[in-house]
């Protein structure tokens, strides 16, 4: 399975629509956060609310679990056991830095690539996306924290600078297919 890890507006959405052009799967994740315009649930991601993830959580359906902090309250990123035991080599997922933990300790077979972006263009992105200023600022420096390592961590880098969004998913699909 590919595993695509990259910080906020690095492009991964626009990246992942192109990579399931060029026929991958995305695996679904879950979130309690509110549905952005033009997301929807199911396809972007599994819409919870927070007492439906409580109870799933409670009965060991998810894998892995991300939370965080934000300025409209807590949101949660979490990911189910049955998504990756339907997982092939056709499936992808964006995921963040902690899971590759979780990844291995269950035995996900995976190759991960990093989107790399200047913060120059998150920072534009982020005021092309209409992002709040507050919560902007607070996703970057989580992304600082959070991706500190994160060369460690992957197999493969992709730097999304002045790219399209099909020509990056070229790029990685064809790190993924030459991997072995």
């Amino acid at each position: 399975m590919l595993i695509l890890m990259a910080k906020s507006c690095a492009g991964k959405n626009a990246i992942a629509l192109e990579l399931e052009k060029l026929g991958f799967n995305k695996l679904i994740t879950y979130t309690t956060r509110d549905m952005r315009e033009g997301e929807v649930d199911g396809i972007s991601y599994n819409f919870l609310k927070t007492k439906e993830f409580l109870d799933r959580y409670t009965s060991d359906f998810f894998l892995e679990m991300n939370y965080f902090d934000t300025v409209d309250g807590i949101w949660f990123y979490v990911s189910s056991v049955e998504s990756y035991q339907n997982a092939d080599d056709k499936t992808f997922a964006i995921l963040t830095p902690n899971v590759i933990d979780k990844l291995i300790k269950h035995n996900v077979k995976f190759t991960s690539v990093y989107i790399d972006v200047s913060d120059d263009t998150i920072f534009k992105r982020q005021i092309e996306r209409g992002d709040k200023t507050e919560e902007a600022r607070r996703r970057f420096y989580a992304d600082k924290k959070d991706f500190a390592n994160i060369f460690e961590l992957v197999n493969f880098t992709v730097l999304n600078e002045n790219k399209t969004p099909l020509e990056v998913a070229e790029e990685i699909l064809e790190l993924y297919e030459d991997r072995e």
